[in-house]
């Protein structure tokens, strides 16, 4: 018996789409782990006093300050890498839809091929007069 390609094209496109949704959980991940990074060098500078020690705080500041921005680029980063998995996502679906539909218009097709040869086959069966 032939393998069906729509058959195999489906188990792709379910392996693509499984796949996708794995990443984006891993995008999601990452993101939530720059947010904690964040929240935490904001307690840290927030919690340290410039009275408590006076001669370190502004080499505390500047580290803490750059470690900031380092830290809001690696969030802005895991933003748009949750969004590119996000319409990877959406793209795999899609490409899944097509392919049912494709699939349904072929079992379509094939309930009309099936019903034409039975009305010609009752056709042949009439005696002709």
């Amino acid at each position: 018996m032939p393998r069906d390609p729509l058959a195999i094209l489906a188990r792709l496109r379910r392996i693509d789409t499984d796949a996708a949704r794995l990443r984006l959980a891993g995008a999601q991940a990452h993101l939530a782990a720059q947010q904690d990074a964040v929240a935490a060098i904001e307690r840290e500078l927030r919690a340290e006093h410039p009275e408590d020690a006076p001669r370190t705080y502004g080499d505390f500041l500047a580290r803490m300050l750059a470690a900031r921005h380092q830290q809001a680029a690696a969030l802005a980063r895991a933003g748009a890498a949750l969004d590119a998995e996000r319409d990877a996502l959406v793209a795999a679906r899609t490409q899944e839809k097509v392919l049912d539909a494709l699939r349904d218009r072929r079992a379509a097709a094939e309930r009309r091929d099936g019903l034409r040869r039975e009305q010609a086959r009752l056709e042949d069966a009439i005696p002709r007069g």
